[in-house]
């Protein structure tokens, strides 16, 4: 039994001595044969933390239809290496050789730029500002001089230098390769690149970039790929200029929106509703930790949280009415364009349009267009390219030279004509100049002014007598003339302003406030252009001093300066050159009232000037008896849970009382604008519902040099009994509203699933 024992007990010792001579020959193996190995794989590897972005908010139709949303794209980053012998500026030019042969575009935010002999100078301006004052500029040179060391008053050459040594470029390096890695390396400061939080180089990488670089990645250490969300906007230009884009960010944005928890690799809206809704559209970014390898390539995943996606934001659009619209406004400029012509045969450009779908009844608008557009989806990556961003953001007067960026259903300003008349028509009756039946008797040329009715211009023939149903159908103009010259100017203003046509409309995007024809305004005007030839330390060399302006001003204010007096008052005050005077004097005498001004504007010209969204806003307001909407393109905003956060109610911005009598009578005129012997009769033959509407020609003259043709506007109701939609359409030098008005057939057939041809 004892022996048994013992030989048990040496078993066991000799198992255990197997067992601690196995232990120390592998820790001696692993500490001093494989140490290094191992502590090089240690430190290689590393936990990193990653961002995951999160997807931003669709912008949906009413229906639902996505009109801007997101699709996973390719994003190229850059993680700090701990591989022996890497050189971080060899990587970077390697990384780039592959990008511009695939023509992918990387991240460049560096000001300094060669000049075609290579010479660097400092620009900046961002690509897709078109207007950004002298200072702001300079702000930010002293800025980025500061952050990166630069002193304030080196020259773009002095900062060129300093970058190549501060980064230790090579100089041998042509001077585009310097300079693509100098702007990669200014990024992955910005960025604060680190081994375990990478910087972006570029996004929206096409299959054969990510392919050449997987091939090539032991040459490319810390060189990852990562698959991102990117901005889509499914119908590409359809609603551009409403919907807007997503940019990076500007210095002034970034000071902003880094108080938010942004990234500085964020992209985020400019302009339109992307820039408007940008706090419901934006969502909440995950993170994940990951183990990754001394080249950056991922080992394992470790935790994740999911990211959080923005609001989806439903709007009043209608996007097959939208197509309608859009569609039908390039048609018919093209048709005016190829087969129609001025009063004397002139060319008509007809390069501008717009139109405003608006319920009448609860200021919901249903299709907003404007021509010419572009596709927002060039910006989705942050890196559009500068030949097309150039082009966009060039400066030019948006009037004469057609602007894709400018929205001109809510910013473009433009003579309403005879649009107009039913504000002076509504004017006339509740002043009492008028009833619904007084006739007047068109005599071709109004004696007390000399003007013409357009039909007396155009065939030298009268209308007869007509009341104000008639003086809307046929658009008498010497009607007009008349009512203007028994009310004046002051009742014509105070309808004009009740009907909202010098006030915003509320809608979600910028849009410009209209001008009333007055009295105020002329003055105001003719003043301004005398006030810019003081002289002052901003206008060293203006013709007059303030002391004389003032005493021009008081002059005007007297309200009596016949040719004579006034120039020798002139001459008293030290102002004593001829060409002077007499450009004083024209200004002076300008600031006054006269009939004609009156008449003018009665029938929609002089100075009045208004958007497509305010005439659509005044129109929907007389035609639902004086209820004035705030027009809005929001309906609902619903979180990614399906929950409604916010609901768009109508809202009344202002009510007038419309006796029914006077607003029938406007109506019935407009309802024969679209009948037999109407001004739009023939867009309208054989209509199968009951319509109104009104054909608006106006006067344009001249912009600098450039002599304009006339702008053709047309807006248009139906049913007529209980008006629903409004169309307010507009096309630049686009000759007759007569032809615009093909546009508000198709929209209205196309709302009310007319199955109709002309």
């Amino acid at each position: 039994m004892d022996d048994n024992i013992k030989i048990r007990f040496r078993i066991l010792g000799w198992v255990i001595a197997f067992m601690l001579i196995t232990l120390i020959g592998r820790l001696v193996y692993l500490q001093l044969i494989k140490g290094d190995y191992y502590k090089e794989q240690s430190l290689g590897n590393a936990i990193r933390s990653i961002i995951i972005p999160a997807p931003r908010g669709d912008i949906v139709d009413r229906n639902g239809v996505k009109l801007a949303t997101n699709r996973p794209s390719y994003s190229v980053e850059l993680l700090r290496s701990d591989a022996k012998g890497v050189n971080l500026n060899d990587v970077i030019l390697k990384l780039l050789n592959i990008l511009n042969k695939n023509g992918v575009k990387y991240k460049d935010d560096l000001p300094i730029f060669l000049d075609g002999n290579n010479n660097p100078y400092f620009n900046f301006q961002n690509p897709d500002e078109s207007n950004v004052s002298q200072s702001v500029l300079k702000q930010r040179e002293l800025q980025w001089k500061k952050n990166n060391n630069i002193p304030s008053n080196a020259t773009a050459s002095e900062g060129w230098q300093l970058l190549i040594n501060k980064f230790n470029i090579s100089k041998s390096l042509p001077p585009q390769d310097i300079r693509g890695i100098m702007a990669v390396q200014q990024l992955m400061l910005e960025q604060g690149y680190t081994q375990y939080k990478p910087a972006e180089i570029t996004t929206d990488a096409n299959q054969q970039t990510v392919a050449e670089i997987e091939e090539n990645h032991l040459d490319l250490p810390g060189v990852i790929i990562e698959v991102k969300p990117i901005r889509l906007y499914p119908f590409k230009t359809l609603l551009s200029q409403t919907l807007g884009y997503i940019g990076r960010m500007t210095a002034e944005e970034w000071k902003k929106y880094s108080q938010k928890g942004y990234q500085i690799t964020d992209l985020v809206g400019h302009y339109g509703l992307e820039s408007y809704l940008e706090k419901y559209l934006r969502g909440t970014d995950g993170k994940q930790q990951v183990e990754v390898d001394h080249y950056g390539r991922l080992i394992k995943k470790l935790d994740e949280v999911s990211p959080k996606p923005g609001d989806t934001v439903y709007l009043t659009i209608d996007e097959k009415l939208e197509q309608v619209a859009e569609e039908s406004l390039q048609r018919t400029m093209e048709n005016i364009r190829q087969a129609k012509r001025g009063p004397h045969g002139e060319y008509l450009p007809s390069n501008i349009g717009a139109v405003v779908v608006t319920d009448i009844n609860t200021g919901e608008i249903l299709a907003l267009a404007s021509v010419p557009d572009y596709d927002p989806n060039i910006f989705a990556s942050g890196n559009p390219p500068s030949s097309i961003v150039n082009e966009l953001f060039k400066p030019r007067n948006a009037t004469i030279d057609p602007s894709p960026i400018f929205n001109y259903a809510t910013q473009g300003a433009a003579p309403p004509g005879s649009t107009f008349k039913m504000v002076t028509a509504l004017a006339a009756l509740e002043s009492g100049v008028t009833t619904v039946n007084e006739r007047y008797v068109d005599p071709g040329i109004y004696p007390p002014t000399g003007q013409e009715n357009w039909l007396y211009g155009e065939y030298g023939r009268t209308q007869g007598a007509v009341n104000v149903s008639d003086a809307i159908q046929y658009s008498t103009d010497t009607y007009f003339y008349e009512m203007g010259r028994r009310m004046g100017i002051d009742k014509i203003d105070e309808y004009a302003h009740m009907l909202g046509l010098d006030q915003k409309t509320g809608i979600e995007l910028y849009e410009t406030t209209g001008t009333i024809s007055s009295k105020k305004f002329k003055r105001d005007y003719n003043l301004s252009i005398l006030k810019s030839m003081v002289r002052s330390d901003s206008n060293p060399n203006g013709k007059i001093t303030q002391e004389q302006y003032d005493k021009i001003v008081s002059l005007i204010d007297k309200g009596n300066f016949s040719d004579y007096s006034t120039f020798l008052q002139l001459k008293k005050m030290g102002i004593t050159d001829p060409k002077l005077q007499m450009t004083i004097w024209q200004l002076m005498d300008a600031t006054k009232w006269t009939l004609v001004d009156t008449t003018n504007a009665s029938i929609g010209q002089g100075s009045n000037q208004f958007t497509p969204i305010e005439i659509a806003s005044y129109l929907s307001t007389l035609l639902n008896g004086g209820t004035r909407y705030r027009l809005h393109l929001v309906d609902k905003i619903v979180s990614p849970d399906g929950k409604v956060i916010e609901k768009e109610k109508p809202e009344v911005l202002d009510k007038i009382n419309i006796p029914q009598k006077y607003l029938d009578a406007i109506k019935l005129g407009m309802k024969r604008v679209t009948e037999e012997n109407g001004t739009a009769s023939a867009a309208f033959a054989n209509f199968p519902i009951p319509v109104g509407g009104k054909t608006g020609t106006a006067e344009v003259g001249s912009h600098g040099t450039k002599v304009m043709q006339n702008y053709a506007w047309y807006v248009g109701f139906a049913p007529y009994d209980k008006p629903q939609i409004l169309v307010t359409a507009l096309i630049y030098q686009g000759g007759s509203g007569a032809y615009t008005a093909y546009i508000a057939r198709d929209i209205m057939k196309a709302y009310f699933k007319l199955n109709y041809k002309n």
